[in-house]
């Protein structure tokens, strides 16, 4: 089953030096990168992305949401952290499989534990990251290339191979 990767996109930029070129001049790029790496990232893990940024000290009347590459992208609505938005997903439910929660806002983790609910800190995350980021440039030396199959999550692959015939 695919698991929910629910990011804080600002704590994962300035948490780690991955986005710091871009960060301190231009945040714009480093979500734009950050975003980029979560679609290649899912490319190869079974994750539902969620990204949140806080808007929380903007004049935004409410959320902001798009999908972005994949990733489904909130800006939260003023006077909200990203932290409560993150909360408000946690504890609200409805998501049938497991939840990881990427920060490394110790506080954060604290509050979102619970059964279901796993925890991973920047770093981990950018761990993942470059590990995806590798694997990608080893599969594209290779000359090797994407079956459709690997690229599909498992339940639409799974209703594509009903509709073929296959056996289950």
């Amino acid at each position: 089953m695919t698991r929910l990767l629910i990011v804080d996109g600002y704590n994962l930029i300035y948490a780690t030096d991955r986005y710091r070129k871009w960060r301190d001049g231009d945040l714009e790029m480093a979500r734009v990168k950050l975003i980029e790496d979560l679609a290649t990232l899912q490319m190869f893990e079974d994750y539902k992305i969620m990204l949140v940024f806080d808007a929380a000290k903007t004049g935004a009347k409410g959320s902001h949401h798009a999908n972005i590459l994949g990733i489904d992208v909130w800006f939260t609505r003023s006077g909200e952290t990203a932290d409560q938005m993150i909360e408000r997903v946690v504890f609200k439910g409805g998501y049938e499989g497991d939840i990881v929660v990427a920060t490394s806002d110790y506080n954060q983790q604290k509050v979102i534990f619970r059964p279901g609910v796993l925890r991973k800190s920047a770093r981990e995350l950018v761990n993942d990251l470059e590990s995806t980021e590798k694997e990608l440039k080893t599969t594209a030396k290779k000359g090797g290339r994407f079956r459709l199959e690997e690229r599909l999550d498992s339940a639409l692959r799974q209703a594509l191979e009903r509709m073929a015939g296959f056996p289950e």
